[in-house]
């Protein structure tokens, strides 16, 4: 495609270092020689005056006697020449940003300049204003180290032209050193400050994202072991059965591969979905279904019962609708909890409790098997439902019941259900040991009864059962 040789040459132009070294060097070879060129209209002359007549006092006498002659020094140049040296620093903007200290530099110069030609005050503060101005906006934009070479270069070339010809009375050259260093201190001072206002605002939102990133890995990892680790014992307590069975009794074992068949599609099409949504980035343009809830808990009970332990579901309180962080919580907390009871307890029933009260809904677990007898592990599952707990700001316990098996307690707090959480209207929650009904009467001693116990503080602490996980 033709293109013009204009184009071609301003691209060139902006594209190699080469061509960026002429147009600036050119910029400022341009500001010095008009500089040069404006700075002898600036110098004063003398004017003599003859006053022929001369010019009597009010009081008594001459105030200028006649035949007397006086000489008058008059600054040069009208209020154009004056300001012109202050204009012409437009030429220097578009070298702000690539080389700045080359700008300062020629500034400095400049000040120098219209200072040894004994300027006139307006002049000269003029220039200082401008070159005060470029100190800002490279403070705003550069390295610090950068601003401060440049501040120095302004500084130095508006203070040595001041104190070789100081404008005006010399008695006031303190008075000018100082607004001088005022104004140009003032300037590096917003400029630097608004650069570092900019720069936090900017690591606070690196910040924000990266912890962003951070949480939905969590999220997500946290969801994929619930839903691997419930589905992997499902298929897991199948395939034993199946094995022992298999050849005495061919129906169990053909109902126990039927269980593994349908368990193992679910799982692969819930990852298939998961694993979509993070290659592609948008999980609001991903096809997914809901978040499973408590509304759920029929699928988890029956496929937990195809595992061989029969989970009995209690519900007091009047049900609400829960908000949906709170509602997944107490979901993935009873399939853990269930989970861990088919693979670790060697029970067959577990009683799992949903009550819910004034300000929370109340999440109980538990079993008659023989719990820390289990095999050992990491306890990843109780540190997941500990930090679903953490994150909708409840209470979580687990640990061996006196009388035998083990309980998971989970206190979630529902905004909206009436009063805060933990103030003097909470529901005290449901009867821990759905066995021991009088237990939920008597007050619990926390050194005595693991279950009770807070475990806000509990993620530090090693679990209280390792042979319960996932």
């Amino acid at each position: 495609m033709y293109r013009p040789w204009t184009d071609v040459y301003d691209h060139a132009v902006e594209t190699t270092p080469r061509g960026r070294w002429f147009v600036d060097g050119f910029l400022v070879a341009m500001y010095v020689v008009l500089v040069a060129v404006a700075v002898p209209e600036l110098r004063p002359h003398t004017e003599m005056e003859y006053f022929r007549n001369g010019i009597p006092s009010p009081v008594v006498g001459w105030e200028i006697p006649p035949g007397t002659t006086r000489y008058t020094r008059v600054y040069g140049g009208d209020n154009w020449t004056r300001s012109l040296p202050m204009l012409l620093t437009v030429l220097l903007l578009p070298m702000l940003r690539r080389r700045p200290l080359v700008a300062a530099f020629s500034l400095a110069l400049a000040e120098l300049a219209v200072g040894t030609a004994n300027a006139a005050g307006d002049a000269r503060y003029v220039l200082f204003v401008a070159a005060d101005l470029v100190v800002m906006d490279i403070a705003l934009h550069a390295p610090r180290r950068t601003s401060l070479k440049a501040a120095a270069f302004v500084l130095s070339g508006a203070l040595a032209g001041t104190i070789v010809a100081p404008p005006g009375a010399s008695s006031l050259l303190g008075t000018h050193l100082i607004v001088i260093l005022l104004l140009t201190t003032v300037a590096w001072l917003i400029g630097n400050s608004v650069r570092e206002r900019r720069a936090g605002a900017a690591r606070q939102r690196a910040d924000a994202a990266a912890q962003a990133v951070s949480n939905e890995r969590l999220r997500i990892a946290r969801e994929l072991h619930d839903m691997i680790a419930h589905s992997i014992g499902i298929i897991a307590i199948q395939a034993g059965m199946g094995n022992r069975v298999i050849a005495t009794q061919p129906g169990e074992a053909r109902k126990a591969l039927q269980a593994i068949e349908e368990t193992s599609r679910d799982t692969l099409s819930q990852l298939r979905r998961t694993l979509t949504a993070l290659r592609q980035g948008d999980v609001a343009g991903t096809p997914t279904d809901p978040a499973p809830g408590l509304a759920d808990l029929d699928k988890l009970v029956a496929s937990t019962q195809r595992a061989g332990v029969l989970a009995i579901v209690e519900t007091g309180g009047l049900p609400r609708p829960l908000p949906g962080e709170v509602d997944l919580a107490a979901y993935r907390i009873i399939q853990e909890s269930v989970t861990n009871v088919v693979r670790h307890s060697g029970a067959r029933t577990c009683h799992v409790t949903v009550e819910y009260g004034e300000g929370a809904v109340t999440i109980t677990v538990a079993d008659d098997g023989h719990g820390v007898l289990g095999s050992g592990g990491t306890g990843f599952g109780l540190v997941g439902m500990r930090e679903r707990v953490s994150l909708v700001h409840g209470e979580f316990s687990a640990g061996p019941r006196p009388g035998g098996g083990f309980l998971v307690r989970a206190k979630l707090p529902v905004p909206g259900f009436g009063t805060v959480f933990g103030g003097p209207g909470a529901d005290p929650g449901p009867n821990p040991d759905p066995e021991n009904p009088e237990s939920a009467d008597a007050p619990q001693d926390p050194d005595s009864d693991p279950s009770v116990r807070d475990a806000s503080a509990a993620p530090s602490a090693p679990d209280q059962n390792p042979a319960v996980t996932s």
